[in-house]
């Protein structure tokens, strides 16, 4: 019997979720039970509501953490919905997610004990993760650090 993983799903406007996935994929490989849901032009909220519940069941999870772009926007009030609405999975939802916040959800997501903590966790390394060139600059530094090579 394999062991359960929390899916995930991304969501947000235009093809940011698709985008997310790429990028992530391309620095740390394709991740399992990861899904992508494009809110496009012309697509109706009941529309991106039906694409999240499709992720969902091709998941095939249980447990599933849906990351949203931006609090308030279609897809956050969707995912929102789908967690009223469910009964079959459970979900938690957040906003605001960015490469650090996936990468995190994705890699560490079976250290977590429970769908909360790995949300708070996700939630906390987006903030950690967004930061300017200048916050990483030490007292002793007169420059910024140089950074060579990426990832």
């Amino acid at each position: 019997m394999r062991k359960r993983m929390t899916g995930i799903i991304v969501t947000g406007h235009g093809h940011f979720p698709t985008g997310l996935l790429s990028a992530v994929s391309l620095v740390a490989g394709k991740p399992e039970k990861v899904e992508a849901v494009d809110f496009t032009e012309g697509m109706s909220s009941d529309e991106l509501k039906g694409k999240l519940k499709e992720a969902a069941a091709r998941l095939g999870e249980k447990e599933i953490l849906i990351l949203a772009d931006l609090m308030g926007g279609t897809p956050f009030n969707m995912a929102a919905a789908l967690k009223l609405e469910e009964t079959e999975q459970t979900f938690a939802v957040a906003s605001g997610v960015n490469m650090p916040a996936l990468v995190e959800g994705v890699f560490s997501r079976a250290m977590y004990g429970s769908l909360d903590g790995l949300a708070a966790a996700v939630i906390k390394a987006g903030h950690d993760g967004l930061l300017s060139l200048k916050e990483l600059k030490t007292e002793a530094d007169e420059e910024a650090p140089l950074f060579e090579d990426g990832l």
